[in-house]
């Protein structure tokens, strides 16, 4: 290929270049930071472990009598009651909460349509208001609310609770409470 033929590719290729080019021509700018301060996240936690719980009976005929899972053991008709004191720490402007009771794996299939469970919380707790299950806070910091699980087996007429509800365990250490941020 000839000089003056390269010679014009390169002109051509140049002044592509520039045509293309002709919108990124610097213009005046000016860069500062924002000094707005600093935005930190809060959080909501969940502590069952700062007092142990207490099992109560309180079926018809036996109610407040202590109930000890080791060693009593529920026939149809008997309701069990479950209180313990969960420390809450909420931090965070606007935050609620909403306690649930899990019940997946504490209940087996033999037992599903036979066994309830229910969670309560104490509607008088110092600093929460409980709105159907969500819980606002009065302000950031440590609460402590009673809660109260309910362990039903269920009364059915005569001979109607099938023989495959007898000496079914029920694994008490599988209810779990999960304390999910709502807002």
């Amino acid at each position: 290929m000839k000089k003056t033929t390269k010679a014009t590719i390169a002109a051509v290729a140049a002044g592509a270049l520039l045509i293309g080019g002709a919108g990124t021509v610097a213009r005046w700018q000016a860069v500062q930071n924002v000094d707005a301060g600093t935005v930190s996240t809060g959080h909501l936690t969940l502590d069952t472990t700062t007092a142990p719980g207490e099992w109560t009976d309180i079926s018809a005929g036996s109610p407040g009598t202590p109930f000890d899972p080791a060693t009593d053991e529920l026939v149809p008709g008997d309701t069990v009651s479950f209180d313990q004191i969960v420390t809450i720490n909420a931090e965070g402007k606007n935050i609620k909460g909403e306690l649930v009771a899990g019940t997946t794996g504490a209940v087996p299939a033999a037992l599903t349509d036979q066994v309830q469970i229910a969670l309560d919380l104490d509607e008088e707790a110092a600093g929460l208001t409980n709105n159907d299950g969500i819980l606002s806070f009065e302000g950031e910091g440590t609460y402590e609310l009673p809660v109260n699980i309910t362990v039903t087996f269920v009364e059915g007429t005569e001979a109607s609770t099938p023989d495959t509800t007898m000496d079914v365990d029920i694994d008490l250490t599988e209810l779990t409470l999960t304390l999910n941020q709502v807002r």
